[in-house]
Protein backbone atom coordinates (compact mmCIF):
# COMPACT_ATOMS: atom_id res chain seq x y z
CA UNK A 1 0.00 0.00 0.00
CA UNK A 2 3.11 2.00 0.81
CA UNK A 3 4.83 1.67 -2.39
CA UNK A 4 6.44 4.58 -4.35
CA UNK A 5 4.04 4.00 -7.27
CA UNK A 6 1.77 7.21 -7.93
CA UNK A 7 -1.65 6.94 -8.58
CA UNK A 8 -3.53 8.92 -11.00
CA UNK A 9 -6.73 10.37 -9.47
CA UNK A 10 -8.51 10.65 -12.80
CA UNK A 11 -8.58 7.18 -12.70
CA UNK A 12 -10.83 6.89 -9.56
CA UNK A 13 -14.14 6.32 -9.73
CA UNK A 14 -17.15 7.32 -6.94
CA UNK A 15 -16.37 5.89 -3.52
CA UNK A 16 -18.60 3.67 -1.79
CA UNK A 17 -19.50 4.30 1.74
CA UNK A 18 -16.95 1.43 3.02
CA UNK A 19 -14.10 2.74 0.52
CA UNK A 20 -14.72 6.59 1.79
CA UNK A 21 -13.98 5.06 5.20
CA UNK A 22 -10.94 2.84 4.27
CA UNK A 23 -9.05 5.88 2.62
CA UNK A 24 -9.91 7.56 5.92
CA UNK A 25 -7.92 4.96 7.88
CA UNK A 26 -5.32 5.39 5.52
CA UNK A 27 -5.14 9.24 5.72
CA UNK A 28 -4.24 8.96 9.11
CA UNK A 29 -1.80 6.00 8.61
CA UNK A 30 -0.07 8.15 6.44
CA UNK A 31 -0.37 10.96 9.14
CA UNK A 32 1.04 8.81 11.63
CA UNK A 33 4.17 7.86 9.56
CA UNK A 34 4.73 11.77 8.57
CA UNK A 35 4.68 12.65 11.69
CA UNK A 36 7.69 10.17 12.78
CA UNK A 37 9.61 10.93 9.18
CA UNK A 38 8.49 14.21 8.26
CA UNK A 39 10.15 13.99 4.74
CA UNK A 40 8.59 10.73 3.71
CA UNK A 41 8.02 11.44 0.08
CA UNK A 42 5.51 8.77 -0.44
CA UNK A 43 3.86 8.88 2.48
CA UNK A 44 3.34 12.82 1.08
CA UNK A 45 1.88 11.68 -1.70
CA UNK A 46 -0.20 8.62 -1.36
CA UNK A 47 -1.67 11.09 1.32
CA UNK A 48 -2.35 13.25 -1.04
CA UNK A 49 -3.96 11.06 -3.16
CA UNK A 50 -6.21 9.92 -0.57
CA UNK A 51 -7.62 13.20 0.01
CA UNK A 52 -8.42 14.35 -3.30
CA UNK A 53 -9.93 10.61 -3.46
CA UNK A 54 -12.67 11.26 -0.36
CA UNK A 55 -13.17 15.24 -2.20
CA UNK A 56 -10.88 16.97 -0.10
CA UNK A 57 -9.47 18.98 -2.85
CA UNK A 58 -8.05 22.19 -0.85
CA UNK A 59 -6.30 19.81 1.85
CA UNK A 60 -5.07 17.02 -1.08
CA UNK A 61 -3.96 20.10 -3.25
CA UNK A 62 -1.99 21.86 -0.26
CA UNK A 63 0.13 18.24 0.88
CA UNK A 64 0.12 17.95 -2.88
CA UNK A 65 2.51 20.87 -2.81
CA UNK A 66 3.93 19.53 0.20
CA UNK A 67 5.45 16.28 -1.74
CA UNK A 68 6.10 18.48 -4.67
CA UNK A 69 8.56 20.41 -2.27
CA UNK A 70 10.66 16.93 -1.48
CA UNK A 71 10.64 15.65 -4.79
CA UNK A 72 9.74 17.87 -8.22
CA UNK A 73 10.41 15.65 -10.56
CA UNK A 74 7.99 13.03 -10.98
CA UNK A 75 5.71 13.80 -13.92
CA UNK A 76 2.37 11.50 -12.57
CA UNK A 77 2.54 13.77 -9.31
CA UNK A 78 2.67 17.04 -11.24
CA UNK A 79 -0.31 16.21 -13.57
CA UNK A 80 -2.37 15.18 -10.32
CA UNK A 81 -2.08 17.79 -8.97
CA UNK A 82 -2.99 19.60 -12.36
CA UNK A 83 -6.54 17.60 -11.83
CA UNK A 84 -6.73 18.58 -8.28
CA UNK A 85 -6.55 22.07 -8.95
CA UNK A 86 -8.85 22.11 -11.93
CA UNK A 87 -11.29 20.67 -9.43
CA UNK A 88 -10.43 23.87 -7.52
CA UNK A 89 -11.16 25.32 -10.87
CA UNK A 90 -7.74 26.89 -10.61
CA UNK A 91 -7.55 26.38 -14.38
CA UNK A 92 -4.18 28.35 -15.29
CA UNK A 93 -2.58 26.66 -12.09
CA UNK A 94 -3.36 23.34 -13.44
CA UNK A 95 -2.10 23.70 -16.87
CA UNK A 96 1.05 24.81 -15.73
CA UNK A 97 1.45 21.57 -14.03
CA UNK A 98 0.58 19.90 -17.05
CA UNK A 99 3.43 21.31 -18.59
CA UNK A 100 5.90 20.08 -16.06
CA UNK A 101 4.27 17.27 -16.35
CA UNK A 102 4.78 16.76 -19.89
CA UNK A 103 8.56 18.26 -19.87
CA UNK A 104 9.45 15.86 -17.55
CA UNK A 105 8.13 13.09 -19.72
CA UNK A 106 6.95 14.14 -23.27
CA UNK A 107 5.52 11.27 -23.96
CA UNK A 108 2.89 10.70 -20.90
CA UNK A 109 -0.34 10.65 -22.91
CA UNK A 110 -2.69 11.47 -19.67
CA UNK A 111 -0.68 15.00 -18.81
CA UNK A 112 -1.22 15.47 -22.84
CA UNK A 113 -4.79 15.06 -22.71
CA UNK A 114 -5.49 16.57 -19.83
CA UNK A 115 -3.83 19.66 -21.09
CA UNK A 116 -5.87 19.72 -23.97
CA UNK A 117 -8.85 19.64 -22.19
CA UNK A 118 -7.81 21.88 -20.06
CA UNK A 119 -7.16 24.52 -22.76
CA UNK A 120 -10.70 23.58 -23.87
CA UNK A 121 -12.22 24.97 -20.71
CA UNK A 122 -10.26 28.11 -21.21
CA UNK A 123 -12.04 28.42 -24.87
CA UNK A 124 -8.33 28.10 -26.41
CA UNK A 125 -9.81 25.85 -28.88
CA UNK A 126 -6.98 26.71 -31.58
CA UNK A 127 -4.98 25.73 -29.17
CA UNK A 128 -6.85 22.96 -27.83
CA UNK A 129 -7.14 21.00 -31.50
CA UNK A 130 -3.30 20.83 -31.70
CA UNK A 131 -2.93 19.42 -28.18
CA UNK A 132 -5.91 16.93 -28.81
CA UNK A 133 -3.55 15.78 -32.07
CA UNK A 134 0.02 15.57 -29.67
CA UNK A 135 -2.32 13.21 -27.23
CA UNK A 136 -3.65 11.47 -30.80
CA UNK A 137 0.12 10.90 -31.84
CA UNK A 138 0.66 9.02 -28.24
CA UNK A 139 -2.89 7.19 -28.64
CA UNK A 140 -4.78 7.43 -31.45
CA UNK A 141 -6.87 4.53 -30.56
CA UNK A 142 -8.93 6.35 -27.63
CA UNK A 143 -11.69 7.45 -28.70
CA UNK A 144 -12.56 10.47 -26.72
CA UNK A 145 -9.62 12.29 -27.87
CA UNK A 146 -10.98 12.41 -31.49
CA UNK A 147 -14.24 13.19 -29.87
CA UNK A 148 -13.53 16.16 -27.70
CA UNK A 149 -10.99 16.99 -30.78
CA UNK A 150 -14.28 17.26 -32.81
CA UNK A 151 -16.41 19.54 -30.42
CA UNK A 152 -13.95 21.84 -29.84
CA UNK A 153 -13.56 22.10 -34.21
CA UNK A 154 -16.81 22.77 -34.04
CA UNK A 155 -16.32 26.26 -31.76
CA UNK A 156 -13.93 26.95 -34.78
CA UNK A 157 -16.25 26.42 -37.07
CA UNK A 158 -14.15 23.68 -38.67
CA UNK A 159 -17.56 21.39 -39.19
CA UNK A 160 -16.39 19.15 -41.62
CA UNK A 161 -13.14 18.40 -40.44
CA UNK A 162 -15.18 18.05 -36.95
CA UNK A 163 -17.51 15.42 -38.41
CA UNK A 164 -14.89 13.68 -39.68
CA UNK A 165 -13.13 13.61 -36.18
CA UNK A 166 -16.71 12.65 -34.28
CA UNK A 167 -16.80 9.79 -37.36
CA UNK A 168 -13.58 8.41 -36.04
CA UNK A 169 -14.86 8.39 -32.58
CA UNK A 170 -17.57 6.44 -33.38
CA UNK A 171 -15.35 4.03 -35.40
CA UNK A 172 -12.86 3.50 -32.62
CA UNK A 173 -16.48 2.46 -30.19
CA UNK A 174 -19.75 2.68 -31.25
CA UNK A 175 -21.60 2.45 -27.40
CA UNK A 176 -21.44 6.50 -26.58
CA UNK A 177 -24.68 7.66 -27.09
CA UNK A 178 -23.47 11.94 -27.05
CA UNK A 179 -20.57 11.13 -29.49
CA UNK A 180 -23.47 9.79 -31.87
CA UNK A 181 -25.66 12.74 -30.81
CA UNK A 182 -23.31 15.63 -31.26
CA UNK A 183 -22.22 13.88 -34.99
CA UNK A 184 -25.90 14.10 -35.82
CA UNK A 185 -26.16 17.17 -34.44
CA UNK A 186 -23.40 18.57 -36.57
CA UNK A 187 -24.63 16.59 -39.56
CA UNK A 188 -27.60 18.38 -39.65
CA UNK A 189 -25.97 21.64 -39.43
CA UNK A 190 -24.62 21.13 -42.69
CA UNK A 191 -27.61 20.31 -43.94
CA UNK A 192 -27.31 16.74 -43.99
CA UNK A 193 -30.48 15.23 -42.86
CA UNK A 194 -30.42 11.33 -43.71
CA UNK A 195 -26.89 11.07 -42.68
CA UNK A 196 -27.80 12.82 -39.39
CA UNK A 197 -30.90 10.71 -39.05
CA UNK A 198 -29.11 7.80 -39.23
CA UNK A 199 -26.57 8.83 -36.55
CA UNK A 200 -29.27 10.18 -34.21
CA UNK A 201 -31.10 6.36 -34.38
CA UNK A 202 -27.58 4.80 -33.08
CA UNK A 203 -27.66 7.46 -29.95
CA UNK A 204 -31.36 6.19 -29.47
CA UNK A 205 -30.32 2.68 -29.68
CA UNK A 206 -27.84 3.19 -27.03
CA UNK A 207 -29.93 5.16 -24.98
CA UNK A 208 -33.68 5.75 -25.76
CA UNK A 209 -34.39 7.73 -22.78
CA UNK A 210 -32.41 11.14 -23.92
CA UNK A 211 -34.63 13.76 -24.84
CA UNK A 212 -32.53 15.91 -25.92
CA UNK A 213 -31.36 13.37 -28.58
CA UNK A 214 -35.31 12.83 -29.93
CA UNK A 215 -35.27 16.52 -30.44
CA UNK A 216 -32.98 16.80 -32.95
CA UNK A 217 -34.21 13.50 -34.38
CA UNK A 218 -37.30 15.21 -34.81
CA UNK A 219 -35.84 17.68 -36.73
CA UNK A 220 -33.80 15.55 -39.06
CA UNK A 221 -36.87 13.72 -40.09
CA UNK A 222 -39.04 16.99 -40.29
CA UNK A 223 -35.87 17.94 -42.88
CA UNK A 224 -36.73 14.81 -44.87
CA UNK A 225 -40.57 15.68 -45.06
CA UNK A 226 -41.79 13.18 -42.30
CA UNK A 227 -44.07 15.78 -40.60
CA UNK A 228 -45.83 13.25 -38.95
CA UNK A 229 -42.87 11.19 -37.06
CA UNK A 230 -40.98 14.45 -36.72
CA UNK A 231 -43.94 15.14 -34.02
CA UNK A 232 -44.32 11.72 -32.69
CA UNK A 233 -40.06 12.04 -31.65
CA UNK A 234 -40.59 15.65 -30.27
CA UNK A 235 -44.13 14.15 -27.93
CA UNK A 236 -41.43 11.05 -26.77
CA UNK A 237 -39.07 14.18 -26.08
CA UNK A 238 -41.56 16.45 -24.15
CA UNK A 239 -42.71 13.27 -22.30
CA UNK A 240 -39.09 12.13 -21.31
CA UNK A 241 -38.31 15.95 -19.88
CA UNK A 242 -41.26 17.94 -19.55
CA UNK A 243 -39.18 20.43 -17.40
CA UNK A 244 -37.38 21.40 -20.51
CA UNK A 245 -38.75 24.70 -22.09
CA UNK A 246 -37.14 24.38 -25.27
CA UNK A 247 -38.89 21.06 -26.25
CA UNK A 248 -41.98 22.34 -25.64
CA UNK A 249 -40.80 25.67 -27.62
CA UNK A 250 -40.15 23.14 -30.55
CA UNK A 251 -43.67 21.39 -29.99
CA UNK A 252 -44.78 24.29 -30.87
CA UNK A 253 -43.55 25.18 -34.05
CA UNK A 254 -44.45 21.99 -34.95
CA UNK A 255 -47.91 22.37 -34.27
CA UNK A 256 -47.79 25.79 -36.02
CA UNK A 257 -46.66 24.19 -39.19
CA UNK A 258 -49.99 22.09 -38.70
CA UNK A 259 -52.00 25.14 -38.48
CA UNK A 260 -53.15 23.50 -34.55
CA UNK A 261 -53.23 27.27 -33.35
CA UNK A 262 -54.47 26.89 -29.77
CA UNK A 263 -52.98 23.41 -29.55
CA UNK A 264 -49.24 25.23 -30.47
CA UNK A 265 -50.67 28.21 -28.07
CA UNK A 266 -50.56 25.86 -25.24
CA UNK A 267 -47.32 24.83 -25.83
CA UNK A 268 -45.84 28.08 -26.39
CA UNK A 269 -47.33 28.76 -22.99
CA UNK A 270 -46.04 25.70 -20.99
CA UNK A 271 -42.55 26.57 -22.47
CA UNK A 272 -43.04 30.08 -21.12
CA UNK A 273 -44.08 28.97 -17.89
CA UNK A 274 -40.78 27.19 -17.67
CA UNK A 275 -38.34 29.90 -19.21
CA UNK A 276 -40.59 33.36 -18.65
CA UNK A 277 -37.52 35.17 -20.01
CA UNK A 278 -36.91 33.84 -23.59
CA UNK A 279 -37.44 36.33 -25.77
CA UNK A 280 -37.95 33.85 -29.19
CA UNK A 281 -41.25 32.12 -26.66
CA UNK A 282 -42.93 35.29 -26.81
CA UNK A 283 -42.73 35.86 -30.77
CA UNK A 284 -43.55 32.66 -31.37
CA UNK A 285 -46.41 33.56 -28.58
CA UNK A 286 -47.07 36.98 -31.06
CA UNK A 287 -47.41 35.08 -34.26
CA UNK A 288 -49.72 32.18 -32.89
CA UNK A 289 -51.89 35.05 -31.62
CA UNK A 290 -51.38 37.25 -34.81
CA UNK A 291 -52.88 34.27 -36.98
CA UNK A 292 -55.44 33.29 -34.26
CA UNK A 293 -56.74 37.20 -35.17
CA UNK A 294 -56.33 37.95 -31.87
CA UNK A 295 -54.50 40.96 -32.39
CA UNK A 296 -54.13 42.93 -29.09
CA UNK A 297 -52.66 40.05 -26.81
CA UNK A 298 -50.17 39.32 -30.10
CA UNK A 299 -48.83 43.08 -29.64
CA UNK A 300 -48.66 42.15 -25.99
CA UNK A 301 -46.62 39.27 -26.37
CA UNK A 302 -44.37 41.15 -29.17
CA UNK A 303 -43.85 43.52 -26.74
CA UNK A 304 -42.68 41.30 -24.31
CA UNK A 305 -40.13 39.88 -26.38
CA UNK A 306 -38.99 43.03 -27.59
CA UNK A 307 -38.07 44.16 -24.01
CA UNK A 308 -35.83 41.20 -23.72
CA UNK A 309 -33.75 41.74 -26.88
CA UNK A 310 -34.86 45.03 -28.84
CA UNK A 311 -33.97 44.68 -32.31
CA UNK A 312 -36.32 42.71 -33.72
CA UNK A 313 -37.25 43.72 -36.96
CA UNK A 314 -39.76 40.58 -37.40
CA UNK A 315 -41.40 41.71 -34.44
CA UNK A 316 -41.65 45.56 -35.43
CA UNK A 317 -43.20 45.03 -38.36
CA UNK A 318 -45.46 42.02 -37.37
CA UNK A 319 -46.63 45.08 -34.87
CA UNK A 320 -47.00 46.87 -37.48
CA UNK A 321 -49.92 44.57 -38.86
CA UNK A 322 -51.41 43.79 -36.25
CA UNK A 323 -52.41 47.66 -35.39
CA UNK A 324 -53.36 48.10 -39.29
CA UNK A 325 -55.76 45.42 -38.68
CA UNK A 326 -57.19 47.29 -35.69
CA UNK A 327 -57.11 50.17 -37.58
CA UNK A 328 -53.82 52.22 -35.24
CA UNK A 329 -52.22 53.93 -38.23
CA UNK A 330 -50.16 56.04 -36.38
CA UNK A 331 -48.77 52.85 -34.17
CA UNK A 332 -48.46 50.80 -37.32
CA UNK A 333 -46.58 53.27 -39.02
CA UNK A 334 -44.44 54.22 -35.70
CA UNK A 335 -43.71 49.87 -35.81
CA UNK A 336 -43.36 49.80 -39.31
CA UNK A 337 -40.46 52.48 -39.58
CA UNK A 338 -38.34 50.58 -36.99
CA UNK A 339 -38.57 46.95 -38.73
CA UNK A 340 -37.34 48.90 -41.87
CA UNK A 341 -34.55 50.95 -40.02
CA UNK A 342 -33.71 47.49 -38.57
CA UNK A 343 -33.45 45.62 -42.21
CA UNK A 344 -34.11 47.70 -45.19
CA UNK A 345 -33.35 45.20 -47.33
CA UNK A 346 -36.03 43.11 -46.36
CA UNK A 347 -38.69 45.01 -45.08
CA UNK A 348 -39.17 47.72 -46.74
CA UNK A 349 -39.66 45.28 -49.91
CA UNK A 350 -42.33 43.16 -47.75
CA UNK A 351 -43.87 46.06 -46.80
CA UNK A 352 -44.55 47.48 -50.30
CA UNK A 353 -45.46 44.01 -51.11
CA UNK A 354 -48.48 43.75 -48.28
CA UNK A 355 -51.63 45.14 -49.14
CA UNK A 356 -52.21 45.56 -45.65
CA UNK A 357 -49.63 48.12 -45.29
CA UNK A 358 -49.96 50.02 -48.42
CA UNK A 359 -51.50 53.33 -47.77
CA UNK A 360 -49.86 52.93 -44.17
CA UNK A 361 -46.59 53.82 -46.36
CA UNK A 362 -48.00 56.28 -48.25
CA UNK A 363 -48.64 58.06 -45.00
CA UNK A 364 -44.96 57.50 -44.07
CA UNK A 365 -43.67 58.72 -47.22
CA UNK A 366 -45.78 62.07 -47.26
CA UNK A 367 -44.43 62.29 -43.56
CA UNK A 368 -41.09 61.97 -45.07
CA UNK A 369 -41.39 64.58 -47.86
CA UNK A 370 -42.68 66.71 -45.14
CA UNK A 371 -39.66 66.34 -42.87
CA UNK A 372 -36.82 66.73 -46.14
CA UNK A 373 -38.90 70.22 -46.39
CA UNK A 374 -38.28 70.73 -42.76
CA UNK A 375 -34.23 69.88 -43.18
CA UNK A 376 -34.17 72.33 -46.21
CA UNK A 377 -35.61 75.38 -44.55
CA UNK A 378 -33.20 74.32 -41.67
CA UNK A 379 -30.16 74.21 -43.51
CA UNK A 380 -30.94 77.46 -45.15
CA UNK A 381 -31.46 79.38 -42.67
CA UNK A 382 -27.93 77.98 -40.57
CA UNK A 383 -26.23 79.36 -44.17
CA UNK A 384 -28.03 82.94 -43.66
Amino acid sequence: MMSGQVIDIASVSHLSHEQDDRYRLEINICDRIIKRYPYHYQAWNYRSYLLASIGQYEAAAESYRHTLSLKATEHRVWCNYGAVLEKLEALDEASKCFSKALKQAPGYFKAQYRQSKNLHRRALYGEAVVSYEQAIQLRPDFYKVWYYRGKALLQLNRNEQAIASLTKATELYDGDSKVWMILGRTLLQEQQPQEALNALNHALRIDPNDATVWSYHAAALKNLGHGEDAFASLEKAVTLDPGDSRLWHLRGLALLEVDQLATARESFITSLKIQAYNYQGWLAMGWTLQKMENYSLAIEAYDKSLAIEPDQPFAFYNQARCHARLGHDLWALEHLRRAMSLDPNIYTERAYADPLLQSILKDMEDDDSGEDLEEVERIALDSA
